[in-house]
């Protein structure tokens, strides 16, 4: 069982709290009621998507999920979100944190270990050589199974590349591997982009922790 409650765990989530803080990642600086309207519209396009697949199962004729109002609905909402947003990939994925293993080449747990125990000493580095601290209030912790991926994009797409083609969150926010999952510290600000690509991903292979 996964354990959050550890002395090391508590300092890797300090450390990238800190890191996030630095790099003007958390929500101290933004805009609170752009976050709250953002979170509206993902909670509107939320329940929007659960009443699309209602619509499509229960439906005589079995529609696709996809056909339906509310899906469509629920997709305009998102794109509000991605837009408000912006793009992410080159914003999250910083080169001083990258790992040196390609991404797209984790077949097996072992580099997925080495990958983010290098993520982690990286930034414990970087951040004893700066004095700023962060706030962890807000932001919650994200799991994502590698075995379970079906590399489908949904998820880059609907987060704008908060997640890329494999559903790999950024390495800038990797916590801890273990028993076959990777553990990542969202910071406030970016759960929403977070969240979306979550709503789409069929597999379920990422998600939030209880």
């Amino acid at each position: 069982m996964l354990d959050f409650t550890s002395a090391q765990f508590k300092r890797v989530v300090a450390e990238t709290v800190a890191w996030c803080a630095a790099q003007c990642l958390n929500d101290s600086h933004a805009d609170y009621a752009a976050i709250r309207h953002r979170r509206a519209l993902l909670e509107q396009s939320e329940q929007l998507l659960q009443e699309a697949r209602t619509n499509a199962t229960q439906s005589w004729f079995r529609r696709k999920v996809s056909e339906t109002k509310q899906w469509h609905q629920a997709l305009a909402l998102l794109k509000q979100v991605r837009d408000s947003l912006g793009p992410m990939e080159h914003r999250l994925r910083s080169a001083a944190l990258k790992p040196s293993f390609a991404l797209d080449e984790f077949g097996v747990d072992a580099p997925w270990a080495e990958a983010v125990a290098e993520v982690v000493a990286k930034r414990s580095q970087l951040v004893g050589q700066s004095s700023r601290a962060g706030d962890e209030a807000g932001g919650r912790l994200l799991l994502y199974v590698p075995s379970e991926n079906l590399a489908d994009g949904a998820a880059q797409h609907s987060s704008n590349g908060f997640f890329d083609v494999n559903n790999v969150p950024p390495w800038v926010i990797w916590i801890d591997f273990s028993e076959k999952t990777l553990v990542s510290w969202v910071p406030p600000a970016l759960v929403e982009a977070a969240q979306m690509g979550v709503d789409v991903n069929p597999e379920a292979c990422i998600h939030w922790a209880d």
